[in-house]
């Protein structure tokens, strides 16, 4: 048997394309959540530190098996990385905009929802890559109380956000202006993101 070298390979290969091959057969098979790094690269017989050279993580694997220019979660990384925590509602709301605004990243987050609709496998996937990626980041960012549910609303309001505005063209979302958009749900995803007192009742949240 060939050793698998470690590091960045000496020469040209096929290298990333196998890793691609085996990440999805591996994320079919096995979910999002349930595909490691490892079980990749043993996949396309290779060392996995190859693996973090062309891709960075399992998620930067992803966004290229997805073929996604930038990755929601990418996305949220950026943009809570600069912003204050009082600016960060808008500021996402703006960025997801942006992006989606363009046909090629547009285009990439369409077909993957697609597929998410006729493909079991494929909804597995997505729904553990959401929950991992961008659930589980909102939580572990905005801490507090009850935090993943309030992490999950953040998510459902992306997610309704995409399906109404750019797959269902549902009117009026469809042509509200950015500000328009920003500006009708900054509000609630404010709400959602940030921590609430134990004591705090519904009520006095209004």
């Amino acid at each position: 048997m060939v050793n698998k070298r470690r590091g960045r390979p000496s020469g040209p290969s096929n290298t990333r394309e196998r890793i691609l091959a085996a990440a999805r057969k591996r994320f079919e098979q096995d979910g999002y959540a349930g595909t490691s790094l490892r079980s990749i690269a043993a996949q396309a017989d290779v060392d996995h530190s190859l693996i973090t050279y062309y891709f960075g993580s399992k998620e930067g694997l992803f966004r290229a098996v997805a073929e996604l220019a930038l990755s929601p979660a990418r996305g949220f990384d950026i943009v809570s990385a600069k912003v204050a925590p009082e600016h960060l509602a808008p500021a996402l709301l703006r960025s997801a905009l942006s992006a989606w605004d363009r046909p090629g990243y547009r285009d990439g987050l369409a077909r993957l929802f697609a597929d998410a609709l006729t493909s079991e496998a494929a909804l597995r996937v997505l729904r553990e890559y959401l929950h991992t990626e961008m659930v589980g980041r909102l939580t572990e960012h905005i801490g507090g109380s009850d935090a993943e549910r309030r992490a999950a609303t953040a998510a459902t309001i992306f997610s309704g956000l995409f399906l109404t505005r750019y797959l269902l063209r549902l009117e009026p979302v469809a042509s509200l202006s950015a500000d328009d958009v920003v500006a009708q749900l900054a509000p609630a995803l404010r709400s959602a993101l940030t921590p609430h007192s134990p004591g705090t009742t519904r009520a006095s949240r209004r």
